[in-house]
C-alpha cells in the first residue's frame, strides 16, 4: 500500500483476501503499517486457510509469520553487498558470537538506499537488530532481542486509470512529486523463556513491547477529464490530490503456552494449549492544508515531478487526531489424536474476548470462538492426506477504521474446508503438494480508512473456490525447481446493506483468476549455478462498491515476468547476479482497491551481489 485509504505498509492476497491484519513476528501479532524488513528473518512461514484457532482473530486467506535469526553456539559473520542499476545499494551484516557455554549473542545490521525503475522513486532503509539467547540446550533457555527499523520512502500511486485500463505511459513514468515522503520508524523488544519440562512437554513464554511511528505526505494523480480526448496527444491534465496523515501505535502482547504428548490407552495425543494478552493503543491523523495550497498539476505526456511548491506546503500540523484503545485476553486448546496407526482427527478451539474503545465514543465489545479441526492420514513417511475445516473471526476494530458510533455490525467470519495431499520423492529431495479449497467470509469490512467511516461494509459474503499444486526440491543432484499454480473462482455472493447490489455476483477486486510461478536453478559443476524464473497473474479487478447503477470495473491486465541469475559459489565467499524482469515486461504489481490507480511493477534492473563468510 502507498497510502491509499490511509493505508501504507505490508498487504500481501492470500487466497484472495488481504492478509495485512495477519502478519506475525516470530508467531505474536505485527500488524501496524509499516514496510517490513527481511535482514533479520531467518524463513518466512505461509499458512494458508483460516488459522484463527492458533494466532486469534484472522482472514480466510492464511497467516504469514517471519521468524527471526536466533543467536546459535558457533562463531559466524557474513557480510552482503550489493550494488546495481537506478543507483541501488545494500549492505547486510550477520555477526553470531559464542559468549559462553551455553550462551549467544547475535547481532543484524542493514542499510539500503536507491532509486528504482520509477522515475524520482527513491528507497531509504537501516534497521539493527541485536538478540541474546542463554541456556540453550539446558531445561531453560531465554532470549531478549529488539529490531529498530527506519524507512524513508517515496510514495507511489503508479498511474491513473483511463477508459478502465491502466493510462498507457511508459513504466517509469511517475505522477507524484519528489516533496513527497512515507516515513516509518518501528521499534520491538521482545523476551522469551522456555522450560523443558520432559522430553515430551514445552512451556514458552513470551512478552513483547511495540511502538510503530509513521508520517505520509503524498499526491494521488487523478485525471481532470477521464473521457478527455487529449489524453491521447499527451496534454491532458493530471491533477494530484492530497493524502497527508500520520499515526502512532503501541502494543503489549504477552503470551505463553504449553505442548506435550502422551496416551490415553490406544489413544495418542500431542496437546497445544495457551493463554494471550493485547493491549492496543493506536493514533491517527490528518495534516492541515490550506485552501489552495495542494500541488501544482501537470500533464500526461510530461509530468514534472519538482515543481514549485505554496509557501506553507507540508505544513505538519495535526488536525482530526482519533483515537482507539483496545484489550485482548484469548486461550486456546487443541488435541491431535492418534486413534489408529497413521490416523489423526484434531480438535481445537479459541475464544478471543475483546474491548475497544474510540475518540468519537464508540465502542466494541467481542467475545467470539475459532474452530479447527482435521482428520488425517499418513501412511507412512513419504505420503500425507488431510480434510481440514477451520471457522475464525476478526473484529476488524483497530485494523481498518475507527468505528462509528451509529453503526453496529456483527465480526467478520471466515471459514475454510480444505482436502489436499502431499507426497516426498527421490529420499525426500522432491515434495509435491495437491489442495483443493472453499473460503468464505461474512460481513466483510472496508480497507479505505478515509470512507469506512460512513461505509465501514463491502459485501456482506463473498467464496473463493481454488486449487493449488506445487513441486519443490531437486529432481537430480544439479537441478532444482520450486513451481506453485492456483486457479481461484472467487465470487461476492451477497451485497452489504447500503452497498450497490450490482457486486453480487462480481470478481472481488484485485483477485485474479489464476497465479503460477516457477524457479530453477543448475549446478554447471562445484561452483557455477545458473538459474531462472517466470511470475505470472491473471487480471484483477479494481472498482468502487457505491452508488446503485452497473458497475464496469477497471482491468489491471494479467502479465508475465522473466528473472534470471548466474552465481559462483565458493565455502567462504559467493558471487551473484540478478536481472530482474529480464524482457521488461510492463505489468501491474498493485492495484488500488476502489479503483482509482494502478503501480507499474520492477523494470529490467540488473543487481550484483557479493557474499564473504569468516
Amino acid at each position: 500500500n502507498a497510502g491509499e485509504g490511509g493505508r501504507i505498509g505490508d498487504n500481501m492476497t492470500l487466497r484472495g483476501f488481504y492478509s495485512f491484519g495477519d502478519l506475525y513476528l516470530d508467531g505474536i501479532r505485527d500488524v501496524a503499517q509499516y514496510n517490513r524488513e527481511t535482514f533479520d528473518i531467518e524463513q518466512l512461514e505461509v499458512l494458508r486457510g483460516s488459522a484463527a484457532m492458533l494466532f486469534g482473530r484472522g482472514q480466510a486467506g492464511g497467516v504469514i509469520n517471519r521468524v527471526s535469526k536466533p543467536p546459535r553456539l558457533v562463531d559466524r559473520t557474513t557480510l552482503t553487498t550489493t550494488i546495481g542499476t537506478q543507483d541501488y545499494g545494500r549492505v547486510v551484516a550477520d555477526m553470531n558470537k559464542v559468549t559462553g557455554q551455553d550462551a549467544a549473542l547475535r547481532v543484524n545490521l542493514m542499510k539500503t538506499e536507491g532509486g528504482s525503475t520509477r522515475d524520482d522513486v527513491q528507497t531509504n532503509r537501516e534497521g539493527i537488530a541485536p538478540s541474546f539467547r542463554w541456556g540453550i540446550g539446558t531445561t531453560d533457555e531465554f532470549s531478549v532481542g529488539a529490531l529498530y527499523l527506519k524507512t524513508r520512502n517515496t510514495p507511489d500511486y503508479g498511474v491513473p486509470f483511463y477508459k478502465n485500463r491502466p493510462l498507457d505511459v511508459s513504466g517509469d513514468t511517475f505522477y507524484g512529486t519528489t516533496s513527497d515522503y512515507e516515513d516509518n520508524e518501528t521499534t520491538l523488544l521482545t523476551g522469551s523463556w522456555k522450560h523443558r519440562v520432559s522430553s515430551d512437554t514445552v512451556i514458552r513464554s513470551l512478552i513483547r513491547a511495540a511502538d510503530y511511528q509513521r508520517d505520509v505526505w503524498l499526491t494521488a494523480p487523478r485525471l481532470q477529464n477521464p473521457t478527455d480526448a487529449t489524453v491521447a496527444d499527451g496534454t491532458a491534465v493530471v491533477r494530484r490530490s492530497g493524502n497527508h496523515r500520520g499515526g502512532e501505535e503501541h502494543t503489549l502482547t504477552v503470551q505463553s503456552d504449553l505442548s506435550t504428548k502422551f496416551a490415553t490407552g490406544a489413544l495418542k495425543h500431542e496437546v497445544l494449549g495457551g493463554v494471550e494478552f493485547l493491549k492496543e493503543r493506536a493514533a491517527r491523523w490528518t495534516y492541515r492544508l490550506a485552501s489552495g495550497e495542494t500541488a501544482p498539476v501537470t500533464t500526461v505526456g510530461n509530468p514534472n515531478s519538482s515543481p514549485a511548491m505554496p509557501a506553507s506546503y507540508g505544513n505538519t500540523e495535526k488536525l482530526s487526531r482519533s483515537t482507539y484503545s483496545g484489550d485482548t485476553i484469548s486461550v486456546f486448546a487443541q488435541d491431535a489424536i492418534e486413534f489408529l496407526p497413521g490416523w489423526k482427527v484434531l480438535l481445537g478451539i479459541r475464544h478471543d474476548k475483546m474491548n475497544a474503545d474510540y475518540s468519537n465514543g464508540a465502542v466494541v465489545d467481542y467475545g467470539e470462538n475459532s474452530y479447527r479441526s482435521s482428520l488425517s492420514f499418513q501412511p507412512d513417511d513419504t505420503q500425507h492426506y488431510y480434510l481440514s475445516w477451520t471457522d475464525s473471526f476478526n473484529p476488524t476494530a483497530d485494523l481498518y477504521q475507527f468505528s462509528t458510533t451509529t453503526e453496529t455490525y456483527p465480526a467478520e467470519r471466515s471459514r475454510s474446508l480444505e482436502l489436499g495431499a502431499k507426497w516426498d520423492l527421490y529420499e525426500g529431495d522432491l515434495s509435491l503438494r495437491a489442495a483443493v479449497y472453499r473460503a468464505e467470509k461474512d460481513w466483510e469490512r472496508n480497507t479505505d480508512i478515509e470512507t469506512a467511516s460512513t461505509n465501514a461494509l463491502l459485501s456482506k459474503k463473498r467464496h473463493t473456490n481454488g486449487i493449488e499444486l506445487e513441486a519443490a526440491g531437486r529432481i537430480t543432484s544439479r537441478w532444482e525447481v520450486f513451481f506453485g499454480w492456483t486457479a481461484m473462482d472467487a465470487k461476492v455472493d451477497e451485497a452489504a446493506p447500503g452497498r450497490n447490489p450490482n457486486i453480487a455476483g462480481m470478481r472481488p477486486r484485485n483477485t485474479p483468476p489464476f497465479a503460477w510461478n516457477l524457479w530453477t536453478t543448475y549446478k554447471l559443476d562445484a561452483h557455477w549455478k545458473i538459474g531462472g524464473g517466470i511470475e505470472a497473474k491473471g487480471p484483477r479487478l479494481a472498482y468502487g462498491v457505491g452508488g446503485s447503477n452497473p458497475i464496469t470495473p477497471n482491468v489491471a491486465p494479467g502479465y508475465r515476468r522473466v528473472d534470471a541469475m548466474v552465481a559462483y559459489e565458493m565455502p567462504k565467499y559467493t558471487l551473484k547476479a540478478n536481472l530482474l524482469n529480464v524482457f521488461d515486461t510492463l505489468y501491474y504489481s498493485s492495484v488500488y482497491e476502489n479503483g482509482g490507480h494502478a503501480v507499474p511493477g520492477t523494470g529490467r534492473a540488473l543487481q550484483l551481489t557479493a557474499e564473504v563468510q569468516f
